[in-house]
């Protein structure tokens, strides 16, 4: 008996059968067997890579295995988004998506991903407020003197975003369809740039995400005068709303989800699932979004919720680019 199970080896050997039969028991472990990697579509130092690094820590013990992040700047995060709809779908490489993925098709004509074919939703990361900044030493205390200088001078009041197609960019362009009023967009590559140069006084308003520049505000090398917002933030109770500044539509929230390359296995699409809402019930990561001024998702987070949020995001937004005649970027 065991001449003829290692004669029987050994045919598998020569034939091939064995390996075959080796691979396919591996490929029947459970996910995940190795490090994952997510990629995130803007340069190190804004608010994504702030959240990209806390979340890569609380998830690695969620999932048991490291996560590696892997910088891909470029084109509002879409040059990123791009080169995961690419990968192979095994839930190794994963994407951090926003907003500007929504808008791909209008803006980003050169790129050839499909943001609702090609990526499938995994879960919903956190919320963030927007908040309305302005240099340290900018002739300006409120929305109402912004609105005042836009009037006088019509074009010339500068309004930094992270980029063409960026949630900064897109609320620069609803304020001035709001308020009847003319700005000059100056477009950087991604936050920090963008932040640097409303320190340096070389533009003057900016709709930034909090947790990028609250450490700015803290630091008094920019004025919040306002936030976005349904209630004022504990962080900055001081600072009115955009709603007590007179414009109650601007109440637009960013968010972040992760996404998997189309065709992920459905089992590790509902194990990421599982293991994000279980990360995001940590009290450590709860305290951590607090000071950092994100938001943990409210009621049910599944694939199919945030579907639905990518749906609506993306026919308000394509209705504001048609509207404001926004050119495509290049």
């Amino acid at each position: 008996m065991y001449f003829r199970r290692r004669q029987l080896a050994t045919l598998l050997c020569i034939s091939g059968l064995l390996p075959i039969a080796t691979s396919a028991a591996a490929m029947e472990l459970p996910y995940p067997r190795r490090p994952i990697t997510i990629v995130a579509g803007y340069p190190p130092g804004g608010g994504l890579d702030t959240l990209a690094r806390l979340l890569a820590k609380h998830l690695a013990t969620a999932v048991g295995q490291k996560i590696l992040i892997e910088y891909r700047p470029g084109a509002a995060s879409n040059i990123a988004a791009d080169a995961v709809a690419r990968s192979a779908p095994d839930g190794y490489t994963l994407y951090i998506s926003g907003r500007p993925n929504t808008i791909h098709k209008l803006m980003y004509a050169q790129l050839q991903y499909d943001f609702a074919r090609d990526l499938a939703p995994v879960a919903l990361l956190a919320t963030v407020p927007y908040v309305v900044v302005v240099g340290k030493d900018a002739p300006i205390r409120g929305l109402d003197e912004v609105l005042a200088l836009a009037n006088t001078y019509p074009g010339m009041v500068t309004c930094g975003s992270a980029g063409v197609g960026t949630s900064s960019h897109l609320l620069c362009e609803l304020f001035q369809q709001m308020s009847g009023t003319q700005l000059l967009h100056v477009p950087y590559r991604g936050a920090a740039p963008a932040i640097a140069d409303l320190v340096g006084g070389r533009v003057d308003i900016q709709f930034s995400q909090l947790p990028t520049v609250l450490p700015y505000i803290r630091a008094g090398s920019v004025r919040a005068i306002a936030t976005i917002s349904p209630r004022r933030l504990p962080s900055l109770h001081q600072v009115p709303t955009i709603e007590e500044a007179g414009f109650p539509g601007l109440q637009l929230e960013s968010w972040y989800g992760l996404m998997a390359p189309a065709r992920t296995p459905a089992t590790v699409i509902e194990k990421l699932n599982r293991s994000i809402n279980a990360m995001l019930m940590d009290p450590d990561l709860h305290a951590a979004y607090v000071d950092l001024a994100y938001a943990a998702p409210l009621g049910p987070n599944t694939p199919d919720t945030l579907r639905d949020l990518i749906s609506r995001e993306t026919t308000t937004w394509t209705k504001v680019i048609l509207q404001r005649n926004i050119s495509p970027a290049h």
